[in-house]
This record gives structure tokens, C-alpha cells and sequence, in this order.
């Protein structure tokens, strides 16, 4: 059981407890420091949760922005970094490198824009991996679109359960000793001595805090008096019996993608930007089953499973992270999108890194909190 949070003092609290919050936890307590992690709810049930676990890199090579440079090395580190964490908790997480097909249809204006912006990233990034066809897959055949097609197939392209991966993460720091206080609503944070966070009934005294509270970031921002351009984009997703034995993924231009899980396929994901809602809804069952009549006409499925998550999204497109005080001992790590999974094994070591007073192992200033399109201040509350 773990000690009450004013009975300790902390080297880092983290206030988030999906996949980065997580990871970065990880990497913190494997450099030595004492850490907490907390979250209004139990852990790992947002974003990281509802997520389909892809962990696409399109083959690239070279990353064609300081953005796709880090997703490309975060992605290489997987398997090492999933190791780790296994051997850690003494658990296994499902990692499957079952490739993934991505399919244009040629007779459609849209999505001929959307294949020649992908040639020109493939060639952008020097992609070599890869191999390209004019017609389905034969196992997609008999369900597929009858137009014409061009087929990208990228056969080293991996996906995780993020769920177990979730489980797993949050085992293994158990057994590192970090405290986790699900539960747990900072409303007041002040410097007096070091950081001290507070909440109903519970205080908490840490050397610096690592705000990794996704789309809900702003709750605690705004008690220091900074707010993020970050907007919430609701996903909803859904799965049905598997309609074949691949372990593939399939993308459809950038509309659907379906990843197996078991004897499942996930089919994802709507994006609806600015919207809270946390359910399934009638808007997201419908937008789901057209996009599966529009590439597999042929497909009835009936939902085993249906969720939704609400995923941060910055006004220009990039992941928050890096110092927001650090005088203070404040830091952020936010704003990853669709990519908080892929992003995980780099970011925490990078934020474990910088909050340990090391230089990252990959530059974060493209990413840094205050930068132009970043953090801006507001009036404290009265209250703060």
C-alpha cells in the first residue's frame, strides 16, 4: 500500500498517469529519482487507453522534420524499451510486427492527394522498406472496393496493446517502489520550499513537477498561471470478429485503419476537434460503418466492443515539452496527438533526462513549452 503523499518527500511528482506520464515516471525512477505519480482517475484510463496501440513509421529513414526525427527514433527503441518494462514487471505485453498495408483509391480526387503527399514523404524520408501494387491484398479481395487502387505494403510496420502495455508500465513501477495515487486532483500548488501540491484531504511536497495530463493539462496549468494551446479531438473507435487470420494492419487512404487485437479488428477512428464527449455516440457509429462501406462494401460488422478517448491536439501539430519553470522545478510533457504511444520510449527518457539536470538524447527545443505558438500566461484565480 502506498504511504500517504505528505509523508514523503519527492525528487518528481508526476500529475498524469496515462502512457507518458507513465513512461516517463519509468525513466525517472531507472535514473535513481523518488517519484509519485497522481491522477484524478484510475490510471491509464483516458487516451492511452482508447488508443489502437499503431506504431507506424512509413519506412522512413531520414525524418524530414525535427518532429518525424523523433517519432523515427522513438519508434526504433520499441522492442528494447518493451523489454524493460517486461522484464521489469515480470509481465508480458502484446508487440506484433505484422506490417501494415495503406490503401489509395485511384478514383477519387481526395484521395489522390492524399497518395501523392505520402510519395512525397516516402521520398522525403528516403524510404527503402516498402514495396507498391495496383490491387488489393488477395486475402482483402472478396470484401474490397471494386475501383482501382494503389497498394502501399510496409512489412516491418509493428502495433502494441496499449492496454497491457498500460498494466505492464504501471506493474513495473510498482516494483520500483514509485507511489501511485490515483484519485488525486491537485486544486493548489505553491513554491514555498520546494513545490507542494495540494488537494482534498492530501498534500504533497516534491523537489520538481512533470504535468503529463494530456488534453487536461490546462487544469493545472492554470493554477500556475500559464495556460496551453491545446485542443481537445474526440476519437471513436470500435471492434468486430476478425474477417480474416492476417496479423496485418490495414490503413485506407488516412480515413480507417483496422488493427487486429485477438480474434478482433479495431476500426478507428473518428476525429472530432473540440469536443469533451467521452462516449460512443450515433455520430461515431455511423461515421465508422461508412467509412467500412466506402473500402470493404461488403462487411456487416456488429460492434463486440465500442470506447472513445479524447486526444490533445497543439495548434501547431508539435508536442509540448520541455522546462515551464524551471527556477521553480516545473515541466511539461503534452500535446502528442495521435502519437503519445509511438512517442513514449523517447520522451521519458528525454523529460527523465532534462529533469535530472542531464542534456536529452535528442534535442527538445523544436518542442519547448514557451516557444511562439506555446504556453501563454493568464490571471491567476483569486483563489491561487
Amino acid at each position: 500500500m502506498n504511504p500517504s503523499p505528505s509523508e514523503k518527500v519527492y525528487d518528481l511528482a508526476v500529475l498524469g498517469g496515462g502512457i507518458m506520464g507513465l513512461a516517463c515516471a519509468f525513466e525517472a525512477v531507472c535514473q535513481g529519482q523518488r517519484v509519485a505519480v497522481l491522477d484524478p482517475n484510475p490510471l491509464g484510463r483516458k487516451a492511452s487507453w482508447a488508443a489502437a496501440g499503431i506504431l507506424v513509421g512509413r519506412a522512413g529513414v531520414v525524418g524530414s522534420s525535427p518532429f518525424r526525427e523523433f517519432y523515427l527514433r522513438s519508434l526504433a527503441e520499441y522492442p528494447d524499451w518493451l523489454k524493460k518494462i517486461e522484464n521489469e514487471s515480470g509481465m508480458k505485453t502484446a508487440f506484433e510486427r505484422g506490417g501494415d498495408y495503406q490503401v489509395f483509391p485511384l478514383d477519387n480526387p481526395d484521395s489522390l492527394r492524399s497518395l501523392e503527399a505520402r510519395e512525397s514523404q516516402l521520398s522525403r524520408e528516403k524510404s527503402v522498406d516498402f514495396s507498391v501494387r495496383d490491387a488489393w491484398p488477395d486475402f482483402l479481395k472478396p470484401h474490397a472496393h471494386s475501383g482501382p487502387v494503389r497498394v502501399f505494403h510496409f512489412p516491418n510496420e509493428a502495433y502494441v496493446n496499449n492496454r497491457e502495455l498500460l498494466s505492464t508500465l504501471e506493474t513495473a513501477l510498482r516494483k520500483r517502489g514509485v507511489d501511485l495515487f490515483p484519485g488525486r486532483k491537485p486544486v493548489h500548488l505553491s513554491h514555498a520550499g520546494g513545490n507542494q501540491l495540494e488537494g482534498d484531504g492530501w498534500k504533497l511536497r516534491t523537489k520538481n513537477v512533470l504535468i503529463t495530463a494530456g488534453a487536461w493539462s490546462n487544469d493545472i496549468l492554470k493554477l500556475l498561471g500559464w495556460m496551453a494551446p491545446i485542443i481537445p479531438v474526440k476519437g471513436q473507435l470500435a471492434s468486430f470478429p476478425a474477417f480474416h487470420a492476417e496479423k496485418t494492419m490495414i490503413h485506407c487512404q488516412e480515413k480507417l485503419y483496422m488493427i487486429p487485437r485477438g480474434k478482433s479488428i479495431i476500426a478507428g477512428s473518428t476525429t472530432e476537434p473540440e469536443n469533451w464527449g467521452e462516449n460512443f455516440d450515433a455520430f461515431g457509429d455511423e461515421k465508422l460503418r461508412a467509412s467500412l462501406r466506402d473500402f470493404f462494401p461488403n462487411l456487416k460488422p456488429e460492434w463486440s466492443e465500442t470506447w472513445s478517448g479524447i486526444r490533445p491536439r497543439t495548434r501547431d501539430r508539435l508536442p509540448i515539452m520541455g522546462w515551464v519553470d524551471e527556477k521553480n522545478g516545473i515541466a511539461i510533457c503534452a500535446g502528442h496527438y495521435k502519437s503519445g504511444i509511438s512517442l513514449a520510449p523517447l520522451a521519458g527518457k528525454c523529460m527523465a533526462e532534462l529533469l535530472s539536470g542531464k542534456s536529452p538524447s535528442l534535442d527538445l527545443r523544436p518542442f519547448h513549452p514557451l516557444r511562439k505558438a506555446g504556453l501563454k500566461q493568464i490571471k491567476l484565480s483569486p483563489e491561487i
